[in-house]
Order: C-alpha cells, then sequence, then structure tokens
C-alpha cells in the first residue's frame, strides 16, 4: 500500500495531532505524517512531532508571507494531503 503524504496543521496542544501520527504507525492507515506546520512555536504538538521525528515548521507571520513559506515547503515535502487539526488560522 502507497501511503498519502500528509501534513498536519496545528495551532495548541496536539491531541488531534498525535491520534493521527499513532494511527499513522498502522500499516493499514492511508496516511503518513511527513510535516508538522504551526503559526505557534509554543504549541505543545510541536513536542510530539519532535518525538516522532516529523519535520516542524513554525510561522507567524503576515498572511502573505505564511503562505507563500508553508507552499514552497508542501512542494518540498511532496504533500498529498492537509489534515487542519486544531489550526484556528485562515487559510
Amino acid at each position: 500500500m502507497v501511503k498519502k503524504r500528509a501534513c498536519i496543521f496545528i495551532s495548541g496542544s496536539g491531541t488531534n495531532l498525535r491520534e493521527i501520527i499513532r494511527s499513522s504507525r498502522d500499516y493499514n492507515f492511508p496516511v503518513k505524517v511527513c510535516l508538522v506546520v504551526s503559526n505557534n512555536k509554543k504549541a505543545k504538538g510541536i513536542i510530539f512531532a519532535k518525538k516522532f521525528s516529523i519535520p516542524i515548521i513554525c510561522v507567524n507571520s503576515n498572511k502573505h508571507i505564511f503562505e507563500k513559506t508553508i507552499l514552497k515547503k508542501l512542494f518540498e515535502y511532496k504533500i498529498d494531503i492537509i489534515c487542519l487539526a486544531g489550526f484556528m488560522k485562515i487559510l
């Protein structure tokens, strides 16, 4: 099975991120978490991503810079799916 490459956007505790990562460890789960994005460098979910060696990007700037930076990284990591897991910023 070829898993889809996912990017998870978070803002806070990372409860949803934690469950997605745990599920993605199952062979039959169709997603592999390849990148985590946060607009909050103090988000607790970042700790969980680090624990599983998932690359993290923290960007908290104006909308134009945020979107440009994130788009570049999404292409760089060849992301297929974006999941907004408690992410509260408008994209």
